[in-house]
């Protein structure tokens, strides 16, 4: 037995390497103030174009970076390793049913919209990764006494529990740094004065483009005569019959008097604009992305590209990386093993940007040459391998060397 023991050690095998799952006092962990969703839906949300456009670039940035594996090496530090099987995990399939691209593009749509993302980790035997699970069902988050946490899922009424270490958890905005708050419950009163602009703006196409109003009439009706006129007047502007705009035959002192405003006077072309640009500020998309392009001009595009990748992709990328870094290795490897998403394929369609980068990596030996062309999809040629450094510059030691000589 102990033989085996030590085999199971040599191996990684070893129970440490495992985790288990026990409850002991724990807490259920909700929302602050009581709240669990937004007061708008998210299919209600979503039929908002800046909502939707929002969420699809914020979603699509993400998941079109690629993952790195990097492994520690005394010899040569931080070095990428495709060969290792969470790259094929992370890039090509993390589970049987989703590739990459679907499966990062749906755990950050879950995180802006409803606050939290959550992946559970397969493990095999050893305590390493085999596949990712996203979870699509309700999911409940428990606190011990000791600090851990444990999820319970609802598998359509079967519970099934994980342990804090084989869940990835990826927060939206939190107030306690446990659970995530959705985008829509923060910007719930600018997208309801948008859905309320939205759904004005159809009620006055859908009835025509007619105004409500008041018929008055001199003297004193009878309830039939008025119950007449009013069923007339309707029955010539009734969209639901096919007439929005009819014709209308008054009687000799009947007046119509409008008591809507129109939508001129109520600014809703200008108030749905401005909500466009008040749920952008929200998710932290220019608007430009949503094509509101009001404002752009051929200068400023290129800075509000930039400004999206530093100020709203870059920081979701390190919560991201870091929660994966945190949870998805066993405890041997988490000091010589991480991963990192490559925010460089967000600027490959800008060719100019990425040749000026590649030059320039190139000319101070950051990339030799065939390590540049692997950047662009070409083959290695013989003695591409070899690192250039430019000449024209030396060391201030060696430079004053020489300056002593020549004075001697």
């Amino acid at each position: 037995m102990e033989k085996r023991n030590i085999i199971q050690k040599l191996l990684g095998v070893f129970k440490t390497e495992q985790r288990s799952i026990s409850d002991g006092p724990t807490t259920s962990v909700g929302l602050p103030y009581g709240f669990s969703t937004s007061p708008l839906s998210v299919q209600s949300s979503m039929q908002l174009s800046a909502v939707y456009r929002c969420v699809e670039v914020i979603s699509d940035s993400i998941a079109s970076q690629s993952w790195i594996v990097n492994e520690y090496t005394s010899d040569k530090g931080w070095m990428s390793n495709e060969f290792n099987d969470l790259h094929y995990i992370l890039n090509i399939e993390p589970n049987k049913t989703m590739s990459r691209y679907s499966f990062m593009k749906t755990l950050i749509a879950k995180v802006l919209l409803e606050g939290n993302g959550y992946v559970v980790i397969k493990r095999n035997d050893r305590g390493d990764a085999e596949s990712l699970e996203l979870v699509t069902d309700s999911v409940d988050m428990f606190k011990r006494k000791d600090g851990t946490v444990y999820y319970a899922i609802d598998r359509k009424g079967r519970t099934e529990k994980v342990d804090g270490e084989d869940m990835i958890h990826i927060l939206n905005f939190t107030y306690n740094g446990l659970t995530g708050v959705s985008t829509l419950y923060h910007a719930a009163n600018a997208m309801g004065l948008s859905l309320a602009a939205e759904n004005s703006a159809k009620g006055f196409f859908l009835g025509g483009a007619n105004m409500s109003g008041i018929l008055t009439a001199e003297g004193k009706l009878t309830q039939d005569k008025a119950d007449a006129i009013k069923s007339s007047w309707s029955s010539a502007f009734n969209v639901t019959a096919g007439v929005p705009g009819g014709i209308a035959v008054m009687e000799k002192g009947l007046e119509f008097k409008p008591v809507t405003i129109n939508p001129k006077d109520a600014q809703m072309l200008e108030t749905r604009q401005y909500n466009v640009i008040e749920i952008c500020r929200f998710f932290g998309v220019p608007p430009m992305k949503v094509f509101d392009n009001s404002n752009l001009t051929y200068s400023n595009v290129e800075a509000y590209q930039l400004g999206f990748i530093t100020d709203t992709i870059s920081p979701l990328d390190e919560k991201i990386e870091a929660e994966f870094n945190r949870k998805l290795f066993r405890p041997s490897l988490k000091r010589v093993t991480r991963v990192q998403l490559d925010i460089n394929n967000l600027l490959r369609a800008n060719l100019d940007a990425r040749a000026n980068y590649l030059s320039k990596m190139w000319g101070v030996g950051g990339l030799t040459i065939n390590e540049l062309r692997s950047e662009i999809g070409q083959p290695e040629i013989e003695g591409g391998d070899e690192v250039f450094l430019p000449v024209n510059m030396l060391p201030l030691s060696k430079h004053n060397k020489t300056v002593n000589k020549n004075e001697k």
